[in-house]
């Protein structure tokens, strides 16, 4: 399933049961073996598991959480400053092969704008992954070692949450325009971006994402030897960056997020 309808998580709409009845007729047709049939079943019971967690943190009250939140306690697992096990670093020496300029962000104004630094910062960061090409090649950093635009290949919406123009409260918006993806591993690299100024150590917008991207993207490697669908997404705050790596260990969704990393607005 290389295009998977995001229609039955965004409305609701739980799939295992109807999926399993589906799976019983193309095993009594033979169409599939009763092993692969087994499969199809983990991978939807999956899928609606995920969703269940969507809804509750969409629906929840706040927008801030933290690790010892009933919710966050119940069906995730937190743990902090820890490497990424399934993502590596890219090389330093494979990054000096591309030409490319520093991201420019004292175009910023009003320096207390959490909207205006996290617009800057994301056109900086598209234009440094999408025009940097390699200096012995063509390809740019966005296609760097096989990766791929995982929004056009799949035809998956972009994530996000936008409160209108007067919300009560404080202001929350967050946007999540980059997937990455590879042919050869159900890995995904995320990039997302938090207009907010709250120092919460996890934003809905960071769950939200994250289990919208494995909800899609189980259903992607389907049937292809994947037990796990890896998620790096890399969060962006105005003037400090995090990088979460998630996963789903068989019982909960584990998040492991690295040190916070400040910088300056130049």
């Amino acid at each position: 399933m290389e295009k998977p309808s995001e229609a039955p998580l965004l409305n609701k709409k739980y799939e295992y049961k109807r999926a399993c009845k589906s799976i019983d007729i193309l095993i009594d047709q033979k169409k599939i073996s009763v092993d692969r049939g087994e499969v199809f079943r983990i991978a939807m019971k999956l899928c609606d598991k995920i969703a269940r967690t969507y809804h509750l943190v969409s629906d929840f009250t706040t927008c801030y959480f933290r690790a010892e939140d009933t919710l966050i306690k119940e069906d995730f697992e937190v743990s902090m400053d820890v490497e990424p096990i399934f993502f590596a670093r890219m090389p330093l020496a494979d990054f000096n092969f591309y030409k490319s300029e520093r991201p420019v962000s004292h175009r910023i104004l009003d320096e207390k704008s959490a909207w205006e630094y996290c617009q800057f910062v994301n056109h900086d960061i598209c234009n440094l992954m999408s025009y940097s090409l390699e200096r012995s090649n063509t390809v740019p950093l966005t296609e760097y070692d096989g990766w791929h635009d995982e929004r056009s290949r799949h035809e998956v919406g972009m994530p996000y949450e936008f409160p209108g123009l007067n919300p009560p409260g404080e202001r929350y918006e967050w946007r999540a325009p980059g997937l990455q993806g590879r042919e050869d591993a159900p890995h995904t690299i995320v990039s997302s971006y938090h207009i907010t100024h709250s120092p919460a150590p996890i934003l809905r917008g960071e769950l939200l994402t994250i289990l919208r991207v494995m909800w899609w993207k189980t259903k992607v490697v389907l049937g292809k030897g994947h037990e796990i669908t890896p998620i790096l997404l890399i969060s962006v705050r105005p003037y400090h960056f995090r990088v979460i790596e998630a996963y789903y260990n068989g019982s909960k969704f584990c998040f492991a997020i690295q040190q916070t990393s400040s910088y300056e607005s130049h």
